[in-house]
Parts: C-alpha cells; structure tokens; sequence
C-alpha cells in the first residue's frame, strides 16, 4: 500500500470512528448546516446536498480581515491559488485548471476577457467588490448538468448582500501593496422598494520585481454597484442589478539601468546585460446589467432573468533598448545586441467581449418528499479586436502611434435545457440532473449527474456523485489570429474552428459527521479528462514570427482525498483544517502536472470574544508540498518545492459601530518569483458603520 492510499485509510478510519464514537454518549445537539443554493439550484442544506459545498460567510470574511476575494479563498479553502505574473492568480479546484473553474455572481457569469490563457477567470475575482458581498458558495466536482460549459472542476457563486434594513458602512485600508476605500449603503424596504449600492476605490502602488525587465502593474480601479428591488407582493419582486468596474494601470521598465536580461532563441539562451527604458499601459472596463424577476408560491419557485455583460480591454507597449553588452560566448557577441534590440517595436491590442444572456427556471414541489427543477438559458456572445485578426468578419483596420493592425469579429450563439430532481426516501436524498447544451460550432452536448446522501445517522453521512462535465473551445480558441511581439520575438497564434469540446468523467465518495464540538469530512474524487486544448508550434508564417495553433491534444487524470477537519474548544477558540492530496497526471505524456501541489493544506486558529468591544483574532496557514514549478519553454516540469505561509489578522471592535483592523500576510517573509510569492505584506483597516 502506497503513502497516499495510508494516508486515506487513515483518514477515513479516524472521521468514521469519531462520529460513530459520539453516538454512543449523550447525543449534543447538530445544527442542519448553512442554507446553500449552488448545489442544486434551490435551497437546501451543505449536509443535505450530495456534492462537496463550502460556504464562507459574512462572519467569516470579517473575522479573517479579507478584503478581496482571493484572501478569503485562501483562508478558508484549499483551493490552489498562485499569482500570475502582472495581475491575476490561478484558481484550481480539485487540481482542475483555472479556465475549468466556473466565476458566478449571484449565478450570473460576468463577461470578461475571452482568452485562451485562463485570464478572464484568473482576475475575475479581482474585480469584486466585498464589501457587497454576503457570503461566498463553492461547489467542488463537475457540475456541468447544471451550469454547462466552464464548470468541469466546480463552480465558486459569490452572494451578494440584499437588502434588509437602512444601514451603511464607510471603510479603508492602507497597506504595503497601496490603498483602498469602501461604500456601501442599505436603504432598507421602502414601501415597494429596496435597494443596495456601494463602491470601492482602490490604487496598486508600483512595485519592483528582482531579475523582472518589467515593473508590476500600478495604478487605478474602481467598482461601483447598485441593486434595486420592486415588490409586487412580499414574494413576488423585479430586481434591477447594475455593476460597472473600470481599471487604468501601468507598468515600466523600472531603473532604466544596465541590468543582466537573458533571451531565448532557436538556438538557446544568451545572456548579457541591457539598458532598456519605455511601459506598458494597460485598461479594461467592465459592465454588466441585468433584470431578474422571481414569485414563490405554495408550489412553485419561479425565476426569470436577462443580463448583459460587456468587457473591453486594451493594452499597449513601448519599449526602447538604449545599450546593450552581451555575454562571453562567441554566439552571444554576434546575435545579442540584434535579438534584444527586436524590443524596440511599439505593439497594441484593443478587444471587446459582449454576451446577452436569457434565463428561466421553475421549482416545483410534486410532493412533501420530491421537488423538480427545470430552466432554459440562451446567450449570445460576441468578440472583436486586434485579436482576431483576418479570421473574423467585418475586418477593418485599427491605427495607434502609426502602427496598423486587422480587427474582426465573431459571433457565438448557445442555448441549453436542464432538469433536475430532488428526491427523499427515509434516510436517502437523491439528486438525479440532466442538462443539454448547443453551441453552433460544434453542435450538441449531453451532460448527466447524479448525487446521493445517505443520512445514516442524525450526525453522520455517506455522499457519493457521478457525473460528466465539459468546457467549449472559446471564440479566441477557435478564431483567434493574434500576432504580437512577446518579449524579444514576435509569436503569431492561430485558432483552430475543428476544435472539440474538452469533457471529463468524475466521480467522488466521501462521508462526513459532527461529533461534540468537532466535525470533520473525508472524500476521494477521480476525474478524467480528455480532448484538453492546448497551443503547439506549427512553423513560422510570412513573416517569419513563430506560429502556433491551437488542438484537442491531451488527456488528463486527476484523482485525490480531501479532508476538513474542526474543533470548537470553546465559545470563543476553535480550529480547523482543510487538506487535498493530489495526484494529477498528464497521462497523453505521462508526467505531471505542473503549478500543483501533491498536498495542499489550510489552517486556521480563530478568537472572537463575541462582545459588542472587544477583540477577534485569526492565526491561519497555507501549506504546500511538493508544489510542481511551471518549466520553462522547451523544458521539462521537474522542479518540486516545498513552502509555508503564515497570515495574523487582529480586529478591535470599540463599540458596535467602529472597529479596527491589522493584518501581515507572508510573515515569515517568502519570496520565491517560481511560486507567486514576493514577500511580507501588511495592512490597516478601519470601518465605520451608521
């Protein structure tokens, strides 16, 4: 028996015991869980649901001092997160790639850039504002019998805040990375309205990377949201959702001084040192509106939405080499000065992504032990810029600083049908679904699930899931012609309109229970994953930039044990631990999978005093072992690392209105540019609500 397969048993021997042992003495009394509506589409319990759901609420978002959403992720989740270089982090669950992870607010998907490089998922959660949050749901494991396309690894639903009572909040941080302010205002029910609105304000302080030709981005963003209600009757009302995020950044090239600047060629690197000045600009715009209206009557739960989302992004670069002194080898002498001073070109892009969405579902309860849920959604989705290049319609020229380039664009229509049924047998619920999705590219797709708990005891379950999942090739991947310069050459990269869809088949059994003032879960997950679409050098073009296109060219397994782990010691300590062992393989190449760690851990220590003045303190830890560094071009992922971050947040409520709060990320001060890690940060925060 393998370490992994010990490990497991281990595991499972010590959850199993542990709820069985507490049946035995005075049965305490279990609460049922927090409500969730991820799951299912429908309300219903985390220990009624069959899939693995985690829910991080409001409670816990301020007693860990996040301000952001990739912050309470990573306090309270073992979700993989790791920074991208110039904004962005990874966002992995069970081991699925980011582009893989589903991004919903208020289950709606917010437009964002349509990339093949995961970017729109990547820095979609930068561009929510949390203070309008009111809690956050994760659905691990396929899930696409509901949600369609996206969903092959899970899906992370951010709630927002509704509106309850007239209240309001003023709030700002300083920290080491820069600044940010926060609104956010409650009118409470006003005869038939309501309504929330808020707004964050925040700067990025510029911020030097060691051996980077490239500073950090810098600069400005804001987001701004409102949410208004009109009751027809208490549990009949129309919302209107307006939420607009604009973004301006920066980045330069630091001290134009001479520094050391490795470059890669056909013919390997060569090293030197270079005197590089010039920036990069970059600017995005976010805007999403939407109409949703929903009646609950004794029966029936109706709901029926339409939004629009638009994202534009833009960026441009302007380098200029000054001097350059090349290394010692006879190939560096001749071909240095030449390959480096191939930066001296100005280059731009400017994209538009729009999608048109029309949702309606309906819950009907058929009996006290069995509700049906069924719904239909429609898009419309377009893209257009200089990253399509010829290979869209409607081509016309774009100019910038005399530079000329080909803009398109391409259109995508997509509808789905999906039901599900919730069904209770005595100590059984269980969740069979069904979705059918069209995409006018590649035609028709059938997604099943099934999920079921088995109650066998009042604190102890057995939930197991099956279910088959998939992601369309986006429009970039199927049209894209996008040439531009990456650093000293020009890469010319091609879509491919044969792709197929990337599907996976997964399946997960786990059981999970409460004993005295402890709970704890253990499930083992298997998914495989086949058609992945990846980019591979084809040649060079006219030009001769390298060209690369896009093909279904890889199958993936990723299978593994994930662990949570609780205690309360008391009214005002508790503890608690979330684990995932991976096991994720390439198996077309049979190797690994890189930027994934074979065991990821959070640990969490918390104090709240729970007084009116008083104080909260939450002590947590990320761990990962064995993580896999992303190689570099042409190499193969052979570097594994080991690290630990430790993270103090200390929050001083002085009365029911006003608290202070201080937070160090990274204490013990890691840096490590193959890991994401840059460092300490540090930060103080005040709020002040009225």
């Amino acid at each position: 028996m393998n370490k992994l397969a010990r490990r497991q048993a281990a595991l499972l021997a010590m959850c199993c015991l542990g709820c069985m042992t507490a049946v035995a003495a005075d049965a305490p009394v279990y609460d049922i869980g927090d409500i969730v509506v991820t799951a299912t589409r429908t309300q219903n319990t985390t220990k009624e649901v069959p899939a693995a759901t985690q829910v991080i609420d409001g409670e816990n978002i301020r007693q860990s001092g996040a301000t952001n959403i990739r912050e309470a992720l990573s306090y309270f989740t073992n979700i993989m997160q790791t920074r991208i270089a110039h904004g962005g982090h990874d966002v992995m669950i069970r081991g699925m790639d980011t582009n893989k992870s589903l991004i919903l607010v208020d289950g709606r998907k917010p437009a964002n850039e349509s990339s093949s490089a995961s970017l729109g998922t990547a820095r979609a959660m930068e561009r929510i504002n949390l203070q309008q949050v009111e809690r956050i749901e994760i659905l691990r494991g396929p899930s696409s019998a509901l949600y369609g396309s996206d969903a092959m690894g899970g899906v992370i639903n951010i709630i927002t805040k509704k509106s309850t009572s007239p209240s309001g909040s003023i709030s700002g941080e300083y920290a080491s990375t820069g600044h940010t302010q926060w609104v956010h205002y409650d009118t409470g029910r006003q005869g038939k309205l309501a309504a929330t609105v808020g707004a964050r304000l925040r700067h990025t302080d510029r911020d030097t990377i060691e051996g980077e030709q490239w500073s950090e981005y810098f600069g400005n963003d804001q987001t701004y949201n409102l949410a208004l209600d009109y009751y027809f009757a208490d549990a009949n009302k129309l919302t209107f959702t307006a939420d607009y995020y604009h973004e301006k950044l920066s980045s330069d090239a630091q001290n134009p001084e001479l520094r050391p600047l490795r470059v890669m060629t056909e013919r390997g690197p060569l090293t030197g040192m270079a005197q590089i000045e010039g920036g990069r600009d970059s600017k995005s715009e976010q805007q999403t509106y939407g109409l949703r209206w929903q009646r609950t009557t004794a029966v029936n739960d109706w709901e029926v939405s339409a939004y629009m989302s638009r994202f534009d992004w833009e960026d441009a670069t302007d380098p200029k080499v000054i001097k350059t002194v090349p290394g010692s080898k006879p190939l560096e002498k001749r071909a240095y000065d030449a390959v480096v001073r191939k930066q001296n070109a100005y280059d731009f892009n400017d994209n538009t992504n729009r999608e048109w969405t029309l949702e309606g579902k309906n819950s009907t309860q058929l009996t006290d032990n069995q509700r049906l849920t069924y719904g239909v959604t429609y898009t419309d989705a377009k893209v257009r810029g200089t990253n399509l290049g010829i290979a869209g319609e409607k081509q016309h020229n774009v100019s910038q600083n005399g530079m000329d380039k080909v803009a398109s664009e391409r259109s995508l229509a997509t509808y789905a049908m999906y039901v599900q049924d919730e069904i209770r047998a005595d100590k059984w619920f269980i969740v069979p679904a069904l979705r059918y999705d069209h995409n006018e590219y590649f035609g028709g797709h059938v997604s099943p699930k099934l999920g079921v708990t088995y109650n066998a005891r009042d604190n102890f379950r057995i939930k197991a899931n099956y279910g088959k999942g998939f992601r369309a090739p986006s429009l970039m991947q199927l049209f894209y012609d996008m040439d531009r310069r990456m650093g000293p050459k020009w890469v010319h990269l091609l879509g491919n309109p044969d792709l197929k869809p990337e599907t996976s088949t997964g399946w997960d059994l786990g059981v999970e229970g409460e004993w005295d003032r402890g709970y704890g879960s253990l499930t083992y997950f298997d998914n495989k994953v086949d058609d992945l679409i990846d980019s591979s050098k084809v040649g060079k073009d006219n030009n001769g930039h390298e060209l690369y296109r896009y093909n279904n060219v890889k199958k993936a397994r990723i299978k593994g044990v994930e662990n949570t782990l609780g205690y309360r010691f008391s009214d005002t300590l508790s503890a608690q631990v979330v684990s995932t062992w991976l096991d994720a393989k390439d198996t077309t190449a049979n190797k690994d999978l890189p930027r994934r760690s074979e065991l990821s851990q959070a640990w969490q220590l918390r104090y709240d005093d729970h007084q009116d003045t008083g104080w909260s303190a939450a002590l947590s830890l990320q761990y990962e072992h064995n993580y896999l560094v992303e190689p570099a071009p042409k190499q193969a992922a052979t570097e594994k690392k080991s690290y630990q971050l430790w993270n103090l947040t200390v929050t001083r409520q002085f009365n029911p209105d006003l608290r202070l709060w201080g937070k160090v990320e990274n204490i013990g001060d890691k840096y490590d540019k193959n890991l994401g890690l840059y460092g300490r940060e540090w930060a103080l925060g005040l709020e002040y609500k009225f």
